[in-house]
């Protein structure tokens, strides 16, 4: 046998048996069929394992650029370990500290859901109702709240060791690029843990040094918010205002246009409390609302009540 033939012989052996283990193992075009694999896995000790991660980067690494960005990472896996992400940018319907302590009956938010009233509904109780819902982008805290400013064992200590990272962050790195995210999830966690008006100094300062923040508008809602359920008004009317001055383009801008008009309207200013209650159904118009359609219930609340506020201030 010459040379040639027995290199054609390999050749060939070779390929049957690569055809043979192919057959055995399948073809790339087969994996096409395999059903992915979709259960899940629960990772129970995960954020823990990423903040060990951080505090071991902080502990071993020489302070560089990445150090502020490392704290803040690690501050927000401590509030998340404890609530989850915050700032979502969900809305949701929560009553205020008012009205959770005197919460309206069932069948009055149903009959204005349907857009009637209750007999037994003054318009007072309709005042505080209607006025009092709000949106927040968190949900109720899971711990038992303390008098705010006060120290308690109920409160965690991951919120607590977060809060002095924020702090720590904005004092040693004043030019860090993210300051505005660091002043937001510092006023967060104040929120979470009942220190509100902590939480205002925080916004205060997050509206005056970074304007144009992205978080802007929710902090303002949110500052709106807290003057609105002590009756400071004009406060409130200036917060709501900064978001209507945006525009349209803000998600809190119906919301903005709706609590403008009540807090104009607490104070009696009924002509003015009009042009912004109108404003807020001409915007709905404007995005293709139909009010003969049937939405969900926070849309046929706002609608309901802004008709019969409406109706009032004539």
């Amino acid at each position: 046998m010459t040379m040639r033939h027995a290199f054609i012989l390999l050749l060939t052996c070779t390929g049957l048996i690569a055809c043979a283990t192919r057959s055995d193992r399948g073809t790339l075009a087969e994996l096409e069929q395999v059903e992915a694999d979709t259960e899940e896995i629960y990772l129970g000790d995960s954020l823990q394992r990423a903040a060990q991660s951080y505090r071991s980067y902080l502990e071993e690494t020489p302070e560089s650029a990445r150090t502020p960005e490392a704290m803040r990472r690690l501050a927000d896996l401590q509030i998340e370990q404890e609530y989850g992400v915050l700032g979502g940018g969900q809305l949701v319907e929560m009553p205020t500290p008012d009205a959770a302590a005197s919460p309206a009956p069932h069948d009055m938010a149903e009959a204005a859901t349907q857009g009637s009233v209750a007999p037994a509904e003054t318009e007072e109780e309709f005042e505080q109702r209607a006025s009092q819902r709000q949106a927040l982008l968190s949900g109720p805290t899971q711990f038992d709240i303390q008098v705010p400013g006060a120290e308690s064992d109920a409160t965690p200590s991951g919120p607590r060791e977060a809060i002095e990272t924020y702090r720590k962050i904005l004092e040693t790195y004043p030019n860090y690029e993210r300051n505005d995210q660091v002043l937001y999830q510092m006023s967060r966690a104040y929120d979470e843990i009942g220190q509100t008006d902590e939480a205002m100094e925080v916004m205060d300062r997050l509206v005056a040094e970074h304007s144009y923040s992205k978080y802007v508008d929710e902090v303002q809602f949110r500052r709106g918010e807290y003057f609105f359920v002590r009756k400071k008004y004009r406060e409130a009317e200036t917060a709501y205002g900064a978001i209507i001055d945006t525009g349209a383009s803000s998600s809190y801008y119906e919301l903005a246009l709706y609590k403008f008009g009540w807090a104009l309207y607490k104070q009696e200013f009924y002509d003015d409390s009009l042009h912004n209650f109108i404003a807020m159904l001409d915007h709905r118009l404007s995005i293709g609302y139909d009010f003969d359609q049937a939405y969900d219930e926070d849309d046929e609340h706002r609608v309901a009540d802004t008709f019969r506020v409406i109706s009032l201030s004539f």
